[in-house]
Parts: structure tokens; sequence; C-alpha cells
């Protein structure tokens, strides 16, 4: 699977050339020595160590030889991608077209895990010959500086053949994209299926490749429900806005507004079949509405808590409680599904991350606000203490007069010192994402719980009244 698209570009050239061959994205540890001249008119974008994941270090990377072994990515079709720059200068100079769009960025991006890097330079330099090869000057470059390997594409505005210009529009980039599909199929790669007609989206497609909810999906859940309970159009309205959906009716396309949500959404572009009109015959062939299931009364769920953690410490107030309760609430509502509340069916997309920063809380006892800031101050002070200590060392790495036997400890060190402020710098974020989150945890649960003893009130009186009518 691959998602591609392409963008005009303004303004100076170099910049975006020079971002896109950016050797702290397209190295690969792997390599040797003297491909680091591949780029040498290119190595103007600062180096961002946030940014180079996969990346190699010089002084964390360093062989036996001494030797720092790379490889880039980067290559160019009708140009030289060391030259890149001066050669679609000099072409717009030549056609006498040197002012408006002076280039187009696109992307391809890659499922994480389907290729290699290897594999993934090499479609994105077949689908620049066969997209533009014949006309214009392109420079392919792999970046691997994220957990996703992806391709970018500089493209010259103006063809080095003909001195016409490139015409971007939707007839292209559907070319652009067949292409791509063409390629992934034919290194035995997947490829976003059409859904009721439509594409689905890339996020959407990868959320269901991977088995997540998404928020789309929970919309679905609640548009088929209300289906499911209705009769005529008017009932299906109402069980939306029971739900509570606010619904736009009366203009061309009805769409819904989820709670919590700030924009509609077209029901429409669910697919098909939640289209007004392929609803409204949904619900016309129902011969009879299917009654929503009663909630089922809150579980007791018993915790046995081992080691030195006490639970009665721990109160309501604390932020550890708060997360516990909130996940447990979050994976009831997994097993729930369409039953559960909104807010707790999208927040399943983050029930990992709400892991993590429990745990966080967990590990080291924090239970307010005030332990939270304390920590992080806590972790803003080494952090400032590692960073003094690591210059010290690469100035001593720099110098003449260091011995060679004290290098290799030396760089190590270094090595050492990097993994640890790694490390803080995520408590840091951790802190500082805990202090936002765990306010809107407390909204949500404060309102689902509401919303639950609402539905059940309303469960026993709806039941009162059916076995007084028998």
């Amino acid at each position: 699977m691959a998602t591609t698209a392409i963008w005009p570009i303004r303004g100076r050239l170099d910049q975006v050339i020079t971002y896109t061959e950016n050797p702290d994205k397209t190295a690969n540890p792997k390599w040797k020595q003297a491909d680091l001249q591949a780029l040498s008119d290119v190595v103007e974008y600062a180096m961002d160590e946030a940014k180079t994941r996969g990346v190699v270090n010089e002084l964390e990377h360093i062989a036996d030889e001494g030797q720092c072994q790379r490889q880039y990515f980067t290559s160019g079709v009708n140009c030289d991608p060391s030259t890149a720059r001066d050669a679609m200068n000099m072409t717009k100079r030549r056609f006498g077209k040197e002012g408006g769009i002076v280039a187009f960025h696109g992307y391809q991006s890659f499922l994480p895990g389907e290729v290699t890097p290897e594999q993934a330079h090499l479609i994105g330099l077949e689908l620049a010959q066969r997209l533009w090869g014949e006309r214009f000057e392109v420079v392919v470059s792999t970046h691997l500086n994220t957990g996703v390997v992806h391709n970018h594409f500089v493209l010259n505005s103006v063809s080095c053949m003909d001195g016409l210009r490139y015409c971007d529009n939707k007839k292209t980039y559907a070319q652009m994209r067949r292409v791509s599909d063409e390629l992934c199929r034919e290194h035995m790669l997947s490829v976003i299926t059409q859904q009721n007609g439509r594409s689905a989206h890339y996020r959407e497609w990868m959320a269901d490749h991977a088995g997540e909810r998404t928020w789309r999906t929970a919309i679905r859940e609640d548009v088929d429900k209300a289906a499911a309970a209705s009769m005529t159009w008017q009932a299906f309205l109402a069980q939306m806005r029971k739900q509570g959906y606010e619904v736009k009716t009366g203009v061309k396309h009805i769409a819904v507004r989820p709670p919590g949500k700030e924009r509609f959404v077209r029901l429409r572009s669910l697919g098909d079949e939640y289209a007004e009109d392929a609803l409204r015959q949904r619900i016309l062939r129902q011969r009879a509405p299917q009654r929503p299931k009663l909630p089922e009364p809150p579980r007791v769920i018993r915790i046995r808590v081992q080691g030195n953690f006490q639970l009665s410490k721990v109160t309501w107030k604390s932020l550890r409680a708060l997360y516990y309760f909130y996940l447990r609430k979050l994976r009831q509502a997994r097993q729930a599904k369409t039953s559960a509340p909104f807010v707790l069916r999208e927040d399943l997309r983050s029930l990992s991350t709400l892991s993590e920063q429990a745990q966080f809380l967990h590990r080291y006892k924090l239970d307010t606000a005030e332990q939270l800031a304390s920590h992080r101050a806590d972790c803003d002070g080494q952090i400032i203490l590692l960073c003094v200590e690591r210059k010290k060392l690469k100035n001593r790495l720099r110098r003449k007069d260091t011995a060679p036997e004290q290098m290799a400890p030396i760089a190590a060190r270094v090595v050492a010192i990097n993994e640890k402020l790694k490390t803080l710098r995520r408590e840091v974020r951790l802190c500082d994402d805990i202090l936002i989150r765990s306010v809107q945890i407390k909204e949500n649960y404060v309102t689902t719980r509401q919303q639950e003893k609402e539905a059940l009130v309303k469960g026993k009186e709806k039941m009162v009244q059916e076995r007084d009518l028998v």
C-alpha cells in the first residue's frame, strides 16, 4: 500500500531540495563513507535530533575502523541530485520561466513494516520514471527518520525537453495514484481499496488494517443502531438526536455532528449505503424496529493488587485513580461496542497512550498535579546537567590533545547521555500531556457516569410501564 500526494512550491527551489535530500532523513547506517559525497552540495538543512529516529549519530555508531557507515537513498531523474538545484534553475532560465511555481513537492508513503528502504526507493524511482521521466527533472529521496518509510519527489515545474510547465490537476494526480497502485501490486504490496464507490481515507484505511476503531466507525455504528430501531425517517432522526448527535436536515446532503466535535459530517461520506436515499430504503424494508437493548447494570470488578502499592491511599481525586477508573470504562466500552457512549468509543483509539500514561503515574507514584510538576522540574534539571556534560565531552572529542585510547570511553558516555536525555524528554512530554488530558478524562468520565445513570433510570421506568400494561 502506498498513499500519494503532490502540491506546488513557490519561493526558493533550494529549500525544498535541501529538505528532501536532508542526510539526517535519508541516511541508513549500513553503508560506506564513500557514499557521503552524493549530497555534498545540499547538506545545508539543519540537523534535528528529534527527527532522526532510525538515523545514526556520529558518536553512536563508530565502527571498529573508526568510520561511520551510511548510504543515502537519493536519486535523480534527468539530473544529478548533487547539482539538481542548479540544473533546474538553468532549465527555467533557458526557457525564460523563472517566476511563479518553482517546483512541485510530492510524497509516497508506505504501510509501516511492509517495505524495506531499498524497495521503497526503487518503487519511488520507478514511479518518477513512468510519470515524469520523459520531460522533467526529478529528485527522488527516501526518508527514514520516522516509523513510516516514505518517498519525497521534487519535480521541476518547467520541462527540460520542451519548456512547458507541469500541469497539476485532478487528472494528473489520479494518474499518479494509479501508477503508484500498479507498482505496489507488481511488488506484492497492499493497495488502498475502493469502499462503496469511493476511495477509503488513508488514516481510516490504516486504522481498519490495524484493527483499530475510528470516530467515523463510531458514527457508522450509531447510524446503523438508529436505523435498526426506526420504522420511519422521522424516527431515525429522533434516534440520532437521542444518541447526542446534532442533525442538519433541509440541505442537499444530510449531515450530523457527533458529541464533542466542531464540524458536521455528511452521512454520504461514510459510504454509499449511508446516503439519505439508501438509509430511507433500508428503513422502509424493515418490517419491525429492533428494540435497543437496555443497559446492563454496572458490574462489580474486584482487583487484586500485589506489591507495595496500596490501593487505599489512592483517592478519587488522585491522577492515578482517575486513569484507572477511566481505563476500566474504556475496556468496558470496547466490549460493549455500539452501546457505549460516543466519547468513550472515540478514546479507544488512544487506549495505548492512556495505558502508558497510567503506567508512568504508577511507576513514580504521582497522584497530584503538584507532584507531576515537581517530577517535571526534576527532569528539566537533569536535562540541563546532562547537556552541559555532553557538550564538554564533545569538545574533548574535537581537541587534538585527546589521547586515542580516551576516544572510545568518551564516545560511549555520550551515547549513554543521549539515551538518558531521550528518556527524560519523553517523561517531560508525558507530564505535559497528562496535565492536559486529565482534565478532559475527568469530564468524559463524569459525563458517561451521568449518561449511564439516566439510561438506567429510563430503562427501569420503561420496564415498569411494560409490566403495568401486561
